[in-house]
Parts: structure tokens; C-alpha cells; sequence
């Protein structure tokens, strides 16, 4: 379980907030969130793996973690994985976490990548990665990135919008439909979540943030990113849903080809959030994966 949410500085006097179920394991998993998500995103994992320290940050421009403008950065590297991943360097140092199992969900899943490839200091500390259908080759983009990233975002960035969105409860309904996207089974959605992500669009220049996430979401160095993938050396566990209908699952067969040591996991009637909709069997594989891939190291 999840404790009250913290915060780190991570440069520039920019905050990350944090939860930290505050176990005295080792390692530590450290659990990345996808774009316009949260750190709530991993609740209903966690809450079944009472034994096991997780640490989830909200990503620089969700949740609960500062919104700057970042106007110091190039644009199309405002908000981006890549500006992702180093402050997400400094937050692994800053909380101290020597010994690491890094983990992500969707984009998640690729800046964890990247921060195992890119940063020396953090492969060092990393036993294991867990990719969740995790983003990590060249796609075509879904309808409604594409549409935050250009006219929808310009739109809701502006106070008027936002405010007439909110009386009509189209603030609202567009939490619900950015939640249950990821879900094959809608039943299957939890409310708090749902309500987490309503109260984070509220959350002034929230759409700035993920209208400029939105824009550099695909890495110009995506695809030699992808050719690395045969460097890692950690053990590494993959989960997917076979109905997943924001990034395939032929992903998942991509990434147990391209990475060497791998076990991989997929759900039938399962979308893109498998550790929320299957969040007891992830729980299960993952907590064997952690005795064996640990108990070498």
C-alpha cells in the first residue's frame, strides 16, 4: 500500500512527487507511468505485493509533480522521454535508491528503457527491468495523442475552455474516456483512478504539459534506441494484453526477440493497463521474477 505522497527535488527547483510503500526490501522497484497518467496507475499492483518497496514519481508535468514552462529547453525537448529520463536520474539519486527493479508502462516502459541504456550510474543500480506494454519501437500514433499534441491541446490550454469544459462536464467524461481506453473490460476501471485524472486536469498548465508531451512524444533517436535493445543485460519481464489496442502486442514478441534474457506474459481480454486489469496475476509472475532474478545477484 501506497503511504501519504511525497516530494523530491530533482534540479532546477522542479519537485517530483512520489509514493513509496515504504517497505525495507531490496531491491527497490522503481514503477514509471505512461503519458497522461500518474502514479495511481500502479495502486491495484502494488496493494498485492505487500513485501515489496515501490516507488512510483509522477513524471515532470503530471500528477502531482510541478508543471513549468521549461522555456530554458529547445522546444522539442520540452516535456519530451528524453528530458523524462534525466530528471528521473537525479530522482533515483536524490531518494537514494541504490539497488533497483525499473519498471514503466507504456511510455513508461520506454523511458525506462532509455534510462538503462543512456544513463551508466543507473544501469549500475538496476537487477531487473519490467516492461508493461511498454512503448518502445516506431508506430503510427493513436487518434487522441495526435489531437492533444496539435488543435485539442491549443484548445484546452486556454481558461475559458477549460472553465466551459468543466461546467458541461466534458472535463469530467474526458477523464473517464482517457482511463478506459486502456481497458478491455470497462468494469474492470477504478473509480479513484478516474478521479485522480479528473483532479490532475484541473491542475493549472496541465494542458500545456501534455499538449508539449504530446508533440515530442516519438524520440528522433527512437530507432536507434530500439537497436540497443540487445545491450541489456538484466533479466527482463514483459506484460501485455492481447487486446491492447494502443500499442500491439506484436510489441511484446518484438521486445523477447530483441532483448536477451526475457519471460513474457500475455493476457487474454486484457488492453493496454494489464497490472491494473490483471493486477493480482501481474502481482504473481512478478514477485517470482523478482526471487529468481534477484537471488543471483
Amino acid at each position: 500500500m501506497f503511504r501519504q505522497t511525497q516530494y523530491a527535488t530533482v534540479g532546477d527547483g522542479l519537485r517530483l512527487a512520489y509514493a513509496d510503500s515504504g517497505q525495507n526490501s531490496t531491491p527497490a522497484i522503481l514503477l514509471v507511468h505512461g503519458i497522461f497518467d500518474h502514479k495511481g496507475t500502479w495502486r491495484s499492483l502494488v496493494e498485492h505485493m505487500p513485501d515489496v518497496r515501490c516507488v512510483a514519481p509522477d513524471l515532470l508535468g503530471h500528477g502531482q509533480s510541478d508543471r513549468p514552462s521549461l522555456f530554458h529547453l529547445p522546444p522539442e525537448q520540452r516535456y519530451s522521454p528524453d528530458m523524462q529520463a534525466a530528471y528521473l536520474s537525479h530522482f533515483v539519486e536524490r531518494i537514494g535508491l541504490e539497488s533497483i527493479v525499473l519498471g514503466g508502462s507504456s511510455l513508461g516502459g520506454g523511458i525506462a528503457l532509455r534510462l538503462f541504456l543512456d544513463y551508466p550510474d543507473i544501469r549500475r543500480r538496476t537487477r531487473a527491468l519490467v516492461l508493461c506494454a511498454a512503448a518502445g519501437y516506431r508506430q503510427p500514433l493513436p487518434g487522441y495523442i495526435r489531437e492533444m499534441g496539435g488543435w485539442l491541446g491549443s484548445l484546452l490550454k486556454h481558461p475559458l475552455t477549460r472553465s466551459l469544459c468543466e461546467r458541461t462536464g466534458l472535463l469530467s467524461r474526458g477523464a473517464q474516456r482517457s482511463v478506459t481506453r486502456c481497458f478491455f473490460d470497462p468494469r474492470r476501471v477504478p473509480p479513484l483512478l478516474v478521479e485522480e485524472t479528473l483532479a490532475a486536469l484541473r491542475v493549472p498548465n496541465a494542458f500545456m504539459a501534455y499538449q508539449l508531451a504530446a508533440r515530442n512524444i516519438m524520440p528522433p533517436d527512437l530507432h536507434q534506441l530500439s537497436d540497443r535493445l540487445s545491450e541489456i543485460d538484466v533479466p527482463t519481464l514483459i506484460f501485455w494484453g492481447r487486446e491492447d489496442r494502443i500499442i500491439s502486442p506484436l510489441s511484446a514478441l518484438r521486445f523477447s526477440e530483441d532483448i536477451p534474457n526475457t519471460q513474457l506474459h500475455l493476457f487474454d481480454h486484457c488492453g493496454h493497463a494489464p497490472h491494473i486489469e490483471y493486477a493480482r496475476e501481474v502481482a504473481s509472475h512478478l514477485t517470482f521474477f523478482l526471487k529468481q532474478s534477484t537471488a543471483s545477484n
